[in-house]
């Protein structure tokens, strides 16, 4: 790169700078605003996290570092229980912040990585297309149309609902649309989604002691982690996000 090449960098950079950390600076306030509401909205749903993530910790730590046998499917659950574990922050984050369309589409991987679990244990997997979501449970596979449209942005109501603004009290001289460029709290979308990310995570754990108790037997999960993951479920139930079996 020439000297006239970086200066003109230099100059323009110091002529946007007060512009761009103003747009980053906005995502961050409004974020953090509706993360303290979505936490106070979870309610006990936030006990109901930390079990569940706790057991799910617990079982990776009891494992960690220890050499096991190895064949193609315990390799490929490995990956995949793997990359559902390293995006859980940046979706229950997402979620958090009111970020919905975004955490919708993170919440659709996560449903595929469920679905393709079972599809590699079923000598299925298929790499030239999405897993089979009907493998999975119908109360479950039955939100992965939604979920698709948000992460495909393919529906304009859908995109519409997660970016207008209220601009009816604003004294305007007839009918107005307006957008927002920042995330705000719905309530419902929230303790949906993060809901939905809850219950999804139970059905890894369930995956995933299948594959600990034959690679790592009594390392696998306790009795007591299983107790801990069913008061997890009563605590979903109580806040209304399962139903209880008869």
């Amino acid at each position: 790169m020439t000297d006239d090449f970086e200066a003109a960098v230099d100059v323009q950079q110091r002529e946007l700078i007060e512009s761009a950390a103003t747009l980053y600076a906005a995502q961050k306030i409004y974020g953090d605003k509706v993360r303290q509401q979505s936490r106070a909205a979870y309610r006990r749903l936030v006990d109901a996290h930390l079990l569940i993530a706790g057991v799910l910790a617990t079982g990776l730590l009891r494992t960690n570092g220890k050499v096991t046998p190895i064949t193609d499917t315990s390799e490929e659950r490995n990956a995949l229980f793997a990359s559902y574990v390293i995006g859980m922050e940046p979706c229950e984050r997402a979620i958090e912040e009111g970020r919905y369309l975004q955490a919708h589409a993170l919440l659709r991987q996560e449903m595929e990585t469920l679905a393709q679990l079972k599809a590699v244990t079923a000598d299925k997997r298929n790499e030239n297309c999405s897993p089979n979501v009907a493998v999975l449970e119908k109360s479950l596979a039955r939100l992965y149309g939604e979920l698709s449209a948000a992460a495909h942005v393919s529906k304009h109501h859908i995109v519409r609902a997660a970016t207008e603004w209220d601009v009816s009290g604003e004294n305007l001289p007839g009918p107005t649309s307006g957008t927002r460029y920042f995330p705000v709290f719905v309530e419902e979308l929230a303790r949906r989604s993060f809901g939905l990310h809850l219950m999804l995570t139970l059905r890894l754990i369930e995956e995933m002691s299948i594959d600990l108790h034959e690679q790592h037997g009594d390392d696998g999960f306790s009795e007591r982690e299983v107790e801990a993951v069913n008061l997890a479920v009563q605590l979903m139930i109580a806040e209304g996000v399962l139903e209880q079996d008869n």
